[in-house]
């Protein structure tokens, strides 16, 4: 697609399907998981009243519906291209992507808690589940509390759909119909499952079915009818789930939003790009990643330093996280993940050669 095409679809009210089709770039993806880093930050600095109204912990759940997207839209434009997808480059890029960072960050925090005093309580429960999280099994390492990298979950969770979901539907499933059809069940019986971790995997699954819903005209005429809404009511999808979060933690809401809010971000990108494509968030955005890894422990500092018994020191905790956070982050970006994806891209362009 040129430049002037792509700024023309950008600037139109509705993204066409043949716009949609020949681009896999997502202009607001990076605004998006910028502000849901943000709302994260504010879950897990519960003092500050107002922050509780955020339900920012839901959050997460953008992150898992625009994986699934992510990866089911790449894989579908693989076999589209070479009539099947390469599982092993496809994992060689996820390992590349997500390892590296990953146990950068386990390494940071051993040392934290190890060489900073007060954090000692830290270290105990941190080296005792370090197995999980070497193994890549964070999201089962807090059998009776939390520790200090139980946000870590999400890597897991990821890992394991990144491992099984382009086997069992695109290996095994050829036909787009039945790969619906599973990803729809699937969602439904994770959902009647019930669990966190079942949720979670549900809200990946959304994602996917989202991508395989918007790869047909038929499909992404049905999604691109949905938003043709302005962009007050998304808005006020988001303020209704918080309410209804304050009461009780329903995660299909979760994630129905969520996946709405990727499909509009998708089809209706000219009303949201002001925003979301500002470069700010955009910068933190591409950089969420290890700013998401990094967060808790700078959160753990920040509440050694302000305190973690009143408001005032809860902004400051937070004011101090962004600080201290987002500069780590472009370190980790720079000389760990850019380096890592750019091994794993000469690595596989060595097999090909």
């Amino acid at each position: 697609m040129s430049v002037a095409t792509t700024s023309a679809s950008a600037a139109a009210p509705e993204i066409t399907h043949a716009d949609y089709m020949a681009n896999t770039q997502r202009p607001a993806f990076d605004g998006l998981r910028a502000v849901g880093f943000l709302f994260v930050i504010t879950a897990h600095v519960p003092v500050v009243p107002f922050f509780g109204l955020l339900q920012g912990w839901a959050a997460v759940w953008i992150f898992l519906v625009m994986s699934g997207y992510l990866i089911a839209m790449l894989l579908m434009r693989e076999e589209q291209r070479f009539g099947r997808i390469a599982f092993g480059p496809f994992m060689v890029k996820r390992v590349a992507r997500i390892v590296p960072a990953y146990y950068a960050a386990i390494l940071i925090y051993f040392l934290a808690c190890w060489l900073i005093e007060p954090a000692a309580g830290d270290y105990v429960s941190f080296t005792s589940r370090l197995p999980y999280f070497l193994g890549f099994l964070p999201e089962y390492a807090d059998k009776v509390d939390f520790s200090i990298f139980t946000h870590s979950w999400t890597v897991g969770v990821e890992v394991k759909f990144y491992l099984l979901f382009p086997p069992l539907f695109f290996m095994l499933v050829k036909n787009a119909n039945i790969r619906v059809a599973a990803a729809a069940i699937g969602a439904v019986l994770l959902t009647l499952q019930g669990s966190f971790i079942a949720q979670s995997y549900c809200a990946l699954l959304c994602g996917a079915l989202l991508a395989f819903v918007m790869e047909r005209p038929d499909g992404y005429a049905f999604v691109a009818r949905a938003t043709r809404v302005p962009v007050i009511v998304p808005l006020l999808f988001v303020v209704a789930l918080l309410a209804l979060l304050a009461k009780v933690a329903v995660f299909p809401a979760i994630a129905f939003v969520a996946t709405y809010w990727i499909a509009y971000a998708i089809i209706r990108e000219a009303k949201v790009a002001r925003v979301l494509t500002w470069q700010p968030l955009v910068y933190l955005g591409q950089r969420s990643y290890g700013a998401y890894l990094m967060h808790f422990l700078v959160i753990r500092l920040g509440y050694l330093i302000f305190g973690d018994s009143s408001a005032i020191g809860g902004l400051l905790t937070a004011a101090f996280c962004l600080a201290v956070t987002i500069p780590v982050a472009e370190l980790m970006y720079r000389w760990i993940e850019l380096p890592a994806i750019e091994y794993g891209r000469r690595l596989l362009a060595g097999k090909k050669a």
